[in-house]
């Protein structure tokens, strides 16, 4: 292979001495693929991979080991010692971990570098204590209603946290959006379209490290709002609910009180609009309220399994969720299985009904009594949401 060759398929030779096949440690490719994955995904997905590497790779002799020496007895140890020396390992986590030694391989197998092998990995896992894993996909996920009821009552009545209030009003206005942090961070003004009825979603907040030519960080991490969302599937519109439209008023009348001057809904004078910024809001907020703190993806699994709890269909909810497989939304965001056939606004509004017909005018007007908020939710006997 010419020396352009190695150069097309991202190969640098400061990095691996394609003669020195023999002599090529795992590390020596890892850093390789990691030049290689820059040029092909997402920095913050490398940062990812960077992370998942630093923490349980870098200190473990594997990656000293030269790659024609590396034996399926190796790779089981090496995971083993994962899964003990780090006990809150979830699947997913374990998967990532995975992928890195695994795609490493593959790479070196592909490029013919330092006599790599395939590995059967259904063996390899059938030796690795994989039963002390949590799993996150089936433990209760929802935000407990009575939480539901402090947290709003103390962000609309209560004014608590007021310093950082158009944050909170957003995090509760997502209880009927459902977005992902990014997303709910990125939200500016312009996004609603009152006389379509839709949200329009197409934008996020990512984060990455500058990097040089040989993959080292620099400078200090990057944080940018962009017209480029999770998947394709993450570019769509979500009916605007009258709650949506309350919260909106809201945010919009304490931006003109505090005489703010950004696009961003969550902006409290002070930071800059980030994930960050939102997740130290919300864990704050929880302990103000006295509730046990809940993510911003609980929030967002909640939406999800209200919906299916008053009979959205489950494409319906996965195409305003933004996934991209069905069985992402119905193996990880809701529990129950019933169905029902409307048309979407119909959906939107009954699904995410937590008010009473009677009361709704009262609350539109001013959102002043939050006891009629969640109060009527027609779902009390659900399994994902404790009473």
């Amino acid at each position: 292979m010419t020396e352009k060759e190695w150069l097309d398929i991202g190969y640098d030779k400061n990095i691996i001495d394609v003669q020195a096949y023999e002599e090529i440690t795992f590390y020596d490719v890892y850093k390789q693929w990691f030049l290689m994955k820059l040029k092909r995904i997402k920095e913050q997905s490398c940062d990812r991979i960077e992370v998942t590497f630093n923490k349980y790779y870098a200190n473990d002799p594997i990656i000293e080991k030269y790659i024609s020496k590396i034996s399926t007895t190796n790779i089981i140890d090496f995971l083993t010692s994962c899964v003990i020396k780090h006990g809150d390992i979830n699947y997913k986590e374990f998967g990532r971990i995975v992928q890195i030694i695994n795609n490493v391989l593959v790479y070196a197998k592909d490029l013919q570098i330092g006599g790599a092998q395939l590995y059967d990995w259904e063996k390899i896992k059938r030796y690795v204590p994989l039963d002390s894993l949590e799993s996150s996909a089936y433990k209760e996920f929802c935000v407990p209603l009575s939480a539901i009821h402090k947290v709003f009552d103390s962000v609309l009545n209560k004014k608590i946290y007021y310093e950082k209030q158009s944050a909170c009003l957003c995090l509760c206005m997502n209880f009927y959006l459902g977005l992902r942090i990014g997303e709910l961070a990125s939200l500016t003004f312009n996004d609603f379209d009152f006389d379509v009825g839709v949200v329009r979603i197409y934008k996020t907040e990512c984060k990455f490290y500058n990097r040089t030519e040989d993959g080292s960080r620099l400078g200090a991490m990057v944080y940018n709002v962009v017209e480029d969302t999770k998947t394709i599937y993450s570019v769509r519109e979500i009916p605007i609910v009258p709650e949506v439209k309350a919260f909106y008023k809201k945010i919009a009348e304490h931006h003109k009180l505090c005489k703010y001057n950004s696009p961003y809904l969550a902006y409290d004078g002070k930071d800059t609009i980030l994930v960050r910024s939102l997740d130290r809001t919300l864990r704050r907020l929880c302990r103000l309220c006295e509730v046990d703190y809940f993510n911003s993806h609980k929030i967002r699994k909640t939406f999800a399994s209200t919906l299916h709890d008053n009979g959205v269909p489950t494409r319906v909810i996965s195409d305003l969720m933004g996934h991209s497989l069905l069985s992402t939304t119905e193996n990880c965001y809701i529990l129950s299985r019933s169905e029902n056939y409307v048309n979407v606004y119909n959906y939107m509004q009954d699904g995410l009904n937590m008010v009473s017909l009677l009361s709704r005018q009262a609350l539109l007007q001013e959102i002043s009594d939050f006891r009629l908020l969640f109060m009527y939710l027609p779902i009390q006997n659900s399994q994902c949401i404790s009473p």
